[in-house]
């Protein structure tokens, strides 16, 4: 009954990102440089992906562009605006609108979606049985993406594919005593949590029940992973260089030891840790 309690406080602080978008409205536009800004929210972070929303009446509506977090600054966060290709259909008119002042910013879109990329079963099943505030794509569905791409080695491209055709807002990463939670689409870290779910064995690329991944015969992405954490540790560093997490873990090796929120639970049997690993 304690492991079972321990692990859902577990998964309670690990996962505290938003399960439900942040609405909100443009408050000024700079067309040349692409960019909008809003009041700053509590749970914006730099690295959220959203979309802007024109409402032509109260019941219809058109998305306009994706929208990423650029920069926070005090009571103004400020974001760019990428165009939604997702949306194109050469064989009907399109409109042209433009983001314009009061239109509405949804942040954190499908956030409740997720995919968690993790070394084996065991710890796959333990976090995502005792977290039910998410809907888990499988892993099995991004391996089907990585056949049909022909890489056995994940690329950001793949994931943020995989993300765009399954509706899915965040991948969780665990790797050795952290896990990640990172924006599928920007793949940058929104937030680190140590983690006491050990690593005794990985599969590789990930946890999956699919055993073979088609592979390329050239380009990147096309050779067999040869090391779990290594890579998706490399991988997440090469597009967050000014993450924190990063700064902290690079230089060394390995992550910079400091007092957790688990530290606090030493009511928590020797026993008890050891079935939780």
């Amino acid at each position: 009954m304690r492991l079972l309690f321990f692990i859902t406080l577990l998964s309670s602080h690990l996962f505290a990102i938003i399960t439900a978008p942040i609405h909100t409205s443009i408050t000024s536009i700079d067309k040349e440089k692409k960019l909008i800004t809003i009041p700053t929210h509590q749970e914006a972070k730099v690295g959220m992906y959203g979309v802007i929303v024109h409402w032509f009446d109260k019941s219809h509506s058109t998305a306009l562009s994706w929208t990423e977090v650029k920069s926070i600054e005090g009571e103004t966060t400020t974001l760019s605006m990428t165009p939604i290709h997702a949306l194109e259909q050469n064989a009907l008119p399109s409109g042209r609108w433009e983001a314009k002042v009061g239109d509405e910013v949804i942040l954190g879109y499908n956030y409740h979606r997720a995919l968690l990329i993790s070394p084996n079963s065991k710890i796959y099943k333990t976090l995502t049985l005792s977290h039910t505030e998410r809907t888990w794509v499988h892993p099995d569905i991004f391996t089907a993406v990585l056949s049909m791409q022909g890489h056995p080695t994940p690329l950001k491209e793949d994931f943020a594919y995989a993300c765009r055709t399954n509706n899915i807002g965040l991948v969780y990463f665990s790797l050795e005593d952290t896990i990640l939670t990172v924006d599928c689409q920007s793949f940058k870290i929104l937030k680190s949590e140590a983690s006491q779910l050990k690593t005794e064995k990985s599969q590789l690329p990930f946890y999956t029940r699919i055993r073979n991944i088609e592979a390329n015969w050239f380009g990147s992405g096309n050779e067999e992973l040869e090391e779990y954490a290594p890579y998706y540790i490399e991988l997440l560093s090469r597009y967050n260089p000014q993450s924190e997490w990063v700064q902290e873990y690079k230089p060394a090796g390995q992550p910079k030891k400091e007092s957790s929120w688990f530290d606090s639970w030493s009511i928590i049997s020797k026993e008890d840790k050891e079935n939780v690993q």
